[in-house]
């Protein structure tokens, strides 16, 4: 029983991410009060919709 309450917990945890990445970086709320993090939380929602560049590290490490 437990394992199903901590793995809900994970569940509800990265649900709360997601809505978080949406509201702050596609729809902009809250760039006022933090101007860093929205233009961070844009950057991870282009890269969820698939828009977003690649890091250079990583096409470096994956060889492309």
């Amino acid at each position: 029983m437990t394992v199903y309450v901590l793995a809900m917990i994970i569940i509800l945890g990265l649900a709360a991410a997601v809505v978080g990445v949406v509201v702050v970086g596609i729809e902009g709320r809250f760039k006022a009060r933090a101007p860093k993090l929205a233009d961070q939380m844009a950057r991870a929602a282009q890269h969820l919709n698939g828009d977003g560049t690649p890091p250079r590290q990583l096409t470096r490490i994956l060889g492309h």
